[in-house]
């Protein structure tokens, strides 16, 4: 059952996040729009005017979603066209991107504005409706989170290449802290189970504490570190924690760079990624 009060935090985060990421977009300089193919982000493969595109794009099917969502049906959004691999998804959105050039901007602020609309004029009985996403059935309250959770790393990947300080959003890093599970579950690699687990400790630094990813092959459990061993130890801090496993960060130059700080089987910790590959 949905927490009605914690939904509406959660279009409220959304709402904050899509007018941050507004207000940085209107400082950036107009070859963004004009020359984009210039300007990379952190997000592999992409160009910061692809990121803005995949969000107006997210923005509308989102919408559709839920829109067809309150008339009771889960069927993907009319016209809906699943791309055959990433290479042709990375071409649609690059031929997308192309199509609205130098009026991306103003489309992520029309497209942000009629979603976040759709949100705040939700009822409260809507939050728990199954709804339609590319990967899966899920509520309605959990679209809203994966929207907030695209701004939150999205907005990081628009800003890192321009600012190599950039940190995740402060209204969003609380939210990210309790995403992060639900980011590692859609996207962790199920094999056959391992004789002995394999488990990962990451100890933030900025924090009280830190979490422990204990992988089985075939499940694994995110929880709160404690006193048990671990094969690996991975010290930094929050943002890094979140960036890491999202799947931002190379292992080998964040550990160069003193990013992080690494304690156990380097073996082991190179695999971290391949068992948690996102979605």
């Amino acid at each position: 059952m949905s927490d009605p009060q914690q939904v509406q935090e959660r279009i409220q985060l959304v709402r904050d996040l899509s007018n941050e990421m507004a207000a940085y977009l209107h400082t950036l300089p107009d070859n963004i729009w004009r020359d984009p193919d210039v300007y990379a982000s952190a997000c592999p493969g992409w160009k910061i005017a692809d990121v803005i595109t995949h969000l107006i794009l997210g923005a509308n099917v989102f919408g559709l979603s839920v829109t067809n969502a309150v008339r009771g049906s889960v069927e993907p959004p009319m016209g809906w066209n699943p791309p055959s691999s990433p290479e042709q998804g990375l071409e649609r959105l690059v031929d997308t991107r192309n199509a609205i050039h130098e009026d991306l901007f103003y489309d992520f602020n029309a497209s942000c504005k009629r979603f976040n609309t759709l949100l705040l004029d939700l009822d409260e009985s809507s939050y728990a409706l199954p709804t339609w996403h590319p990967y899966f059935v899920i509520s309605v309250d959990r679209l809203i989170d994966i929207r907030a959770s695209e701004l939150a790393i999205h907005s990081w990947d628009i800003r890192y290449p321009i600012d190599r300080a950039a940190k995740i959003s402060d209204r969003a890093r609380p939210f990210m802290l309790d995403f992060v599970w639900r980011w590692l579950r859609s996207g962790f690699q199920k094999a056959e189970p391992l004789d002995t687990p394999i488990r990962y400790r990451f100890d933030l630094t900025d924090a009280d504490g830190g979490y422990d990813v204990t992988v089985f092959g075939d499940n694994f459990r995110h929880s709160r570190s404690g006193d048990s061993p671990v094969d690996v130890v991975f010290g930094c801090d929050t943002d890094t924690y979140i960036l890491y496993c999202f799947g931002r960060l190379q292992l080998r130059r964040s550990v160069r760079r003193g990013r992080i700080s690494l304690t156990g089987d380097e073996t082991l910790a190179a695999q971290f990624t391949d068992w948690f590959k996102g979605v």
